[in-house]
């Protein structure tokens, strides 16, 4: 199941929540931040909250998607080692079929001298 498109519904509904909330209570609150005392708009305050969680999760889409690099350049690994492993098959079977010939040859050959 992808979850691509689940993931950007519920990313687009909570934009959408957070803009109506914000839009609708821009009234000024007061910050306490050690013992200072700052007026702020409360829809600056939401959309600023709103961006730090959307930021809190960088670090793990960062890692998701180095653990997807890795995960497809160990599948391409694994494709050339099967590529290499059949190669070298082949390259026995070529050898073995040469080594055939040449003493089918030198059998012919002393056979011939007798």
């Amino acid at each position: 199941m992808n979850k691509k498109p689940i993931f950007l519904l519920v990313s687009i509904l909570a934009i959408a929540i957070t803009v109506a909330v914000a839009g609708q209570n821009c009234e000024s609150v007061t910050l306490k931040f050690f013992g200072s005392q700052m007026p702020v708009s409360f829809c600056v305050v939401a959309f600023v909250m709103f961006a730090l969680g959307g930021l809190s999760t960088l670090p793990l889409l960062l890692t998701r998607a180095r653990e997807a690099k890795s995960d497809q350049l160990q599948v391409t690994w694994r494709e050339q080692d099967e590529k290499l492993k059949e190669e070298l098959t082949n390259d026995k079977i070529k050898l073995l079929e040469a080594k055939i010939q040449t003493l089918d040859a030198a059998l012919k050959q002393s056979l011939k001298k007798k």
